[in-house]
């Protein structure tokens, strides 16, 4: 046994140099930063799990035999030892960002993303999700992702979620890794990773969708929200997996549905009230606030509905109904004008958001198509009508 301290209960009481149960070469490594807070976190767990298997502890240890859920408390105490900012409380209305591109060559257009951040952040937005749906992750590199997430975090004062999400489990642990880890040579880190069930293999067997979403949580030491969006992915977290998966990873905050089923999203906060549950739908924003569930995931990039999107989670928080009610009408017009236009909801929030920022395209990656001329005018329009109303 490598590097194992001598008795097993210091692996209760980390130090403040790092878990003290991992010794000599690696946890100098470790504190060197030649091996990452997550390989380090591994390697301690794995070590763990061969004493627990053991039914002991190595020659000069206590001979206590530990039991399976005192070895999980082991593992729950080291994790939150390791962890950034884990204390935070996500709060409001949270927007899920678009990812700019240059029109030219379609590559990340950095100047923008962060005029952008500076944008919302000056609109009243706290709370954020990079690399997610509408920020069009599936068709960025892995590269531009993490790239994505240094350049948000260093430029984002607020709370900022980082989807993690992959096909393979491998690159899903690579990105989280990356978020958990101090950004460009500073202290500051993601607040929390977004997790989908992995997709194209459509409607796996829970036992596979279980084990493939373990084998990400257990690398995991800051906070994670579990991402259902079953239109895309093929592969649906119900109730009972969810709460499983919770019991044994108190990180696991909570989750965001996104669907238009607040019936069904209500269903996750039954199961665990402890836990947020988010919607990640325009459309029923308010119906989610008014059935108890902790806030919305607006899709619509921060652009023509910001400020009445804050305006309605507000008046909400204060049991204004009518208040919330009227600033709701305002984000209804605008999905109501968007869809009948046939606008996607990305290309859409690129247009209106190309009409706010200077410099700022309307390019979208493809399989994706941009907004004709002819939608972008009548999408201007209807932002036009959308202001004057607010006057």
């Amino acid at each position: 046994m490598l590097g194992l301290a001598e008795n097993y209960s210091c692996a209760k009481k980390p130090s403040v140099g790092g878990p003290s149960c991992l010794c000599g070469p690696r946890r100098l490594l470790w504190k060197s930063g030649k091996i990452s807070d997550a390989r380090f976190y591994h390697r301690i767990k794995t070590r763990l799990s061969i004493i627990v298997r053991a039914g002991a502890l190595p020659a000069g240890g206590h001979t206590a035999v530990a039991e399976p859920s005192e070895d999980r408390e082991i593992f729950r105490t080291l994790s939150r030892s390791m962890s950034g900012k884990q204390n935070f409380k996500l709060e409001g209305l949270v927007v899920a960002t678009v990812t700019p591109f240059q029109p030219c060559n379609l590559r990340l257009d950095e100047k923008s993303l962060v005029k952008y951040l500076q944008y919302l952040w000056d609109a009243g937005v706290k709370n954020l999700v990079v690399n997610g749906t509408t920020g069009e992750f599936t068709s960025m590199t892995m590269e531009e992702r993490m790239r994505v997430t240094e350049l948000a975090r260093a430029n984002w004062p607020g709370i900022m979620l980082n989807n993690v999400s992959a096909a393979s489990y491998h690159d899903a642990q690579t990105l989280l890794a990356h978020s958990q880890n101090p950004i460009a040579g500073t202290e500051a880190r993601v607040d929390a990773a977004l997790l989908l069930p992995p997709y194209y293999f459509s409607a796996v067997a829970e036992d596979g969708l279980e084990r493939w979403l373990r084998n990400v949580l257990e690398s995991a030491h800051q906070p994670v929200y579990l991402y259902n969006f079953p239109a895309h992915t093929g592969n649906m977290i119900g109730p009972g997996l969810y709460a499983r998966l919770a019991h044994d990873f108190p990180l696991l905050r909570g989750i965001k549905n996104t669907f238009d089923d607040v019936p069904m999203a209500q269903q996750f906060k039954y199961a665990l009230p402890d836990r947020q549950v988010y919607i990640g739908s325009d459309k029923v924003a308010l119906e989610a606030l008014e059935g108890g569930l902790d806030g919305n995931v607006s899709s619509a990039g921060g652009c023509a509905i910001v400020s009445a999107a804050l305006a309605m989670v507000d008046a909400s928080a204060k049991g204004n109904d009518g208040a919330a009610e009227a600033a709701f009408s305002s984000v209804s017009s605008w999905l109501e004008q968007r869809e009948s236009l046939g606008v996607l909801d990305i290309p859409a929030a690129k247009v209106a958001l190309s009409n706010t920022i200077e410099g700022f395209s309307a390019t979208v990656r493809p399989p994706l198509l941009p907004a004709t001329r002819e939608q972008q005018h009548q999408l201007q329009e209807a932002l036009k009508r959308l202001n004057s109303s607010k006057s």
